[in-house]
This record gives structure tokens, C-alpha cells and sequence, in this order.
């Protein structure tokens, strides 16, 4: 008996010391016989298998549902798992023998990521779980009698015991499916909602009462019956007696709309010309002093839809009858104080035509529709949006206009000069030009380069009220032609323009180069150079 034991220890011994270092004889992992393999040579082995993206499957309602293991923050230990494998059966005489005769599975070794597996069960739990369903109100439009519908239980994930679940499955190098667990989430009870079918039908005998935006509202039983409605709470689980749907969305609208009032711009009322300029070439101008008058803006009122919802639902909860109606100021775009401070004429300029041609019906037109603009302070202007397309309808009647380098009739033709004229009103009263594009052909009615066609709705003029003050727009015309003149305060900038010399340009008749410089009263200097190239020249009535 001893020699036996003896033999065994030393066989022991020996397998031991011939895999120093080395996996034992039978043992395996995921599969994998590694015997006789030091750990580097082990991750080796083990890295293809280990490291492949698994996804475990997922089974709820007869539907699988595929997890990524990242997702599930599963990240495999490859190193700790190879040393285990070295290590494992060391312990003991016997030990080290066993696998000789069987195999020893060493198990994969791995770690978890908790918030990762956390927010991949959340995933799940969202395309799983179901909330309780309440039920909804019904109220027979005759007898204002209220029933309820069945309510319908919900349900939720275990995700405690699908976290462990998912873990053991991967650990084990399975991949499901695993049934996912679920837990029933109760609905309100029967009991409950015939209190709250109840409680609607005496709500319904007092009605509802809106005040304190006009003329009070009243709402008989029938209509107060179109906003009841059944709260669901606690994710359906509970119910209350409340307000909501349709018919509430549609009572709000009717307050908004009847319980508003606009607000009023401050108005100024300024000369419809007090001097303009008329140069082509090099100018300069600085803003005069006028007598302008204000009348005071006036502050609107509009409805507050979300605290009158709040209102409505609190009052139908509670048993009230009367919703006082909240609302809130809305102030002017230009307030009184902002439209005092126009006093100075900043900016004007004049074109001249021919009376009686049909293009002067058209720019006329367009000048009456933009005459009384006010621009408040950091407001744009646009020349398209103030006047829209052009047609027949407002007035517009067909004249020369310039497309694709030729002169074509158009409904609205010959407005390019008004907006050449309102181009350089705003230029002289140093104000940001945003956007502008000259006529492809030279019209010599115009200042060479310092000009801006205009078509619907692509090509626009628009400038920004960069000042302190609002900007009040007036135009006038007579049988030589028109004026705009812009006023407001734009803090004493004075604007000069510097033509340079008409060079000959290629394939095109000539170009030049405008400078505007804008002094400021600080003693700032804006210089803005703009050079414009022309295919030829045009004489004559046209744009």
C-alpha cells in the first residue's frame, strides 16, 4: 500500500514539474483544450474565440430580442482567465492526476460593466414593459350619464433577475434564449373608477365659468362634458377626475383667440421728404435734425395657454366652477421711449424717370406699399417680404425687365429702381447692407456700382437696423421721380462714397469699384470697398 501511495506522489510530483507554468493535462476552456500550453500561449488560442462579438437573445411576447454582450457591459478577462487555466488542479496529490483519466473545464473569466448593463436592461425594459392602461371617460351626449372603460393591467421586467440571468448565460458561453421576466403592474381599480364616474356626473351639474379676459365664458353641462377627462397616474396604477383632450385643447383655443389683445408699435410720423441726394459720383452726407411726432405704443395682452390648462384641470379636480383666465403683458416691438428717439433724417436718396412710362405705375405702387415701415431696432428689412410678389391684383402692370442680359416684359417691371433708390437711402445712413445684387446691365439713370436690382423671390434687398433707434421708412415720387427717405438715429454716422476710375473687363463692358467709409462718433472708420462688373451698358427706359 505504501509503494502505492508513494507512486502516486511522485507521479503527482512529476506532472506537476513537467508542466511548470503549464496547463495541466485535461484541462479545457470554452471547449478548447489547452494542456500543456503556457497562459501567453493560451490567450493566443483563446483570443479568437473570446474576444468574437456574441449577442444573447432575449424572448418576451413569443418575439426574440437580440442584445450585443458590449451592450451588456460584458468584457472578457483573457489574461486572468489564462492564468487560471496554469493554475487550475495544482492543489492537492490527486489534483494534478485527474486529467489524466478526465477533463478539468476551467471557467471563462470575465467582468462587468453595472451601468452599461444597467442601460441595455433599461433598452430592453422599454420595448418590453407596458403601462397600465386606466381607461378612458365616456359621456352619453343625451343624458350626460358617465361610464368608464375597462381598464387593462401592464407590465414590467424583473431587472434584477434579468441582469443575473443574462450574466450566467454569458459566463456559461451561452447565448439563450433567456425568457425574460416579467412582472404584472396592476390598474386602477373598478371600484375607483365608478367613484370618479361619479364625481364627473355631479361636476357636470354646475358647469364651468372663464373669467377675466372680456366677456365671461360660460360653458354649459355639455360642453363642459367635451374636456372631462380620466387622469391616469402612478403610470396607470391610479386615476383621478380631470381635464384634457380635444375638447380641452379646443377651449383653449378659444380663450387665446377671443382673450388676447395685439399689441400697438409707437408710431412716428415724420415728412415724406426732408432733402435727399441725387448724386452719381462721389458724395457725402451726415444726418439732419427734423421735427418728428410719436404716438405712444401700447402694450398688448395675450393669453397664458399652459397655466389656464393647469387652471382648468385643478378646477375640474377640485370641484370649482370658475377659471379665472391668466394673462401676461406682451410688449410693443417699438416702445414709445425707442420711437422719441428718432430725430434725425439719417439717410435719403432720389432716382429720377420719365412720368407716364407703365414701370413708373410700378415703382409708385411699391412705394406706397413700403411708405410707414418701422424697422425696430435690430430688425431687417426686406424689399420682398414688406411688398410680396408682384401681380395684377395688387396693382403691378407690365413693364421692360432685365432677364438674362435682355430686356423682356414683365408684370412688375422698372421696381428695380425703387429698390435702387431704397439701396442707397440705407447706404447713406451707414446701416448694414445684408443683401444686394446689381443689375447685370449698366443703367445710366443709376450711380455706377452703388445700385440693386430686384425679382420674386430670389433676388432681394435687405438691410438691418443696426442702431439704437427704430428706423421709419417714407417714400414720395412726382413727375420726376422718387424719393425715400429713412429716418431714425443712428448716432451721428457720417457716410461718403468714392467711385474709382471704370476699368475695361473681360467679356463684359466695365467694371468699378465703390468705396462707402462710415465715420463713427467715437472716432471709428469702417472703409467697405465693392466692386461691380457690368456685361454693357443700357439707355433708356428699363429697369
Amino acid at each position: 500500500m505504501l509503494l502505492v501511495v508513494l507512486a502516486v506522489l511522485l507521479t503527482s510530483i512529476g506532472v506537476k514539474t513537467t508542466h511548470a507554468n503549464e496547463a495541466l493535462p485535461g484541462t479545457r476552456v470554452a471547449g478548447i483544450e489547452v494542456a500543456g500550453a503556457d497562459a501567453t500561449t493560451i490567450a493566443r488560442r483563446l483570443r479568437p474565440v473570446l474576444t468574437a462579438q456574441r449577442t444573447v437573445l432575449l424572448r418576451a411576447d413569443g418575439r426574440l430580442l437580440r442584445v450585443k454582450a458590449s451592450d451588456l457591459g460584458y468584457a472578457i478577462d483573457l489574461s486572468g482567465t489564462a492564468d487560471a487555466a496554469v493554475r487550475a488542479g495544482r492543489g492537492g496529490v490527486v489534483g494534478p492526476l485527474r486529467g489524466l483519466v478526465s477533463t478539468r473545464d476551467v471557467p471563462v473569466r470575465a467582468r462587468f460593466d453595472d451601468a452599461r448593463t444597467a442601460k441595455a436592461i433599461d433598452g430592453v425594459a422599454a420595448r418590453v414593459s407596458r403601462d397600465a392602461f386606466a381607461g378612458t371617460l365616456r359621456v352619453d351626449d343625451e343624458t350626460l350619464e358617465v361610464s368608464t372603460t375597462k381598464p387593462r393591467p401592464g407590465r414590467t421586467i424583473d431587472a434584477d433577475r434579468l441582469r443575473d440571468l443574462v450574466r450566467r448565460e454569458l459566463l456559461a458561453g451561452r447565448r439563450g434564449p433567456i425568457d425574460v421576466p416579467l412582472k404584472a403592474v396592476p390598474a386602477v381599480s373598478a371600484g375607483r373608477l365608478q367613484t370618479i364616474a361619479a364625481d364627473a356626473e355631479e361636476y357636470l351639474q354646475g358647469g364651468l365659468r372663464l373669467t377675466g379676459a372680456g366677456k365671461p365664458i360660460e360653458l354649459s353641462a355639455g360642453e363642459t362634458a367635451e374636456i372631462l377627462a380620466l387622469e391616469s397616474q402612478d403610470d396607470g396604477r391610479r386615476a383621478r377626475l380631470g381635464a384634457g383632450g380635444e375638447g380641452l385643447s379646443a377651449l383653449l383655443d378659444r380663450v387665446v383667440r377671443n382673450g388676447g389683445r395685439q399689441a400697438r408699435n409707437a408710431r412716428v410720423s415724420a415728412p415724406a421728404t426732408a432733402g435727399s441726394l441725387t448724386d452719381k459720383g462721389d458724395v457725402s452726407w451726415s444726418p439732419k435734425r427734423v421735427s418728428v411726432s410719436v404716438r405712444p405704443a401700447r402694450s398688448g395682452r395675450e393669453v397664458d395657454r399652459e397655466r389656464l390648462a393647469s387652471r382648468v384641470r385643478a378646477a375640474v379636480r377640485t370641484g370649482r366652477h370658475t377659471v379665472r383666465v391668466p394673462r401676461k403683458s406682451k410688449p410693443a416691438d417699438v416702445t414709445t421711449a425707442a420711437a422719441r428717439k428718432v430725430k434725425y433724417l439719417i439717410g435719403t436718396f432720389t432716382t429720377p424717370y420719365v412720368a407716364g412710362q407703365p414701370r413708373v405705375t410700378n415703382i409708385r405702387q411699391m412705394a406706397r406699399t413700403v411708405d410707414g415701415t418701422l424697422i425696430p431696432v435690430g430688425g431687417t428689412f426686406s424689399l420682398n417680404g414688406i411688398t410680396g410678389e408682384r401681380t395684377k391684383a395688387k396693382g403691378y402692370v407690365e413693364a421692360p425687365f432685365i432677364a438674362n442680359n435682355k430686356i423682356e416684359p414683365s408684370v412688375g417691371g422698372g421696381v428695380s429702381q425703387f429698390s435702387t433708390t431704397i439701396y442707397n437711402a440705407a447706404y447713406f445712413a451707414g446701416l448694414q447692407l445684408d443683401a444686394y445684387r446689381a443689375h447685370s446691365l449698366y443703367i445710366d439713370r443709376y450711380p455706377p456700382g452703388r445700385e440693386s436690382t430686384l425679382n420674386f423671390p430670389d433676388i432681394d434687398l435687405r438691410w438691418t437696423n443696426d442702431t439704437d433707434a427704430p428706423v421709419l421708412v417714407r417714400t414720395s415720387y412726382d413727375d420726376a421721380g422718387v424719393t425715400v427717405s429713412l429716418y431714425g438715429n443712428n448716432g451721428g454716422r457720417r457716410v461718403s462714397a468714392k467711385a474709382g476710375e471704370r476699368q475695361a473687363a473681360d467679356g463684359g463692358d466695365f467694371s468699378i469699384t465703390v468705396t462707402r467709409t462710415v465715420r463713427y462718433a467715437d472716432g471709428r472708420k469702417a472703409s467697405q470697398p465693392l466692386t461691380t462688373r457690368y456685361e454693357k451698358e443700357q439707355k433708356g427706359e428699363t429697369e
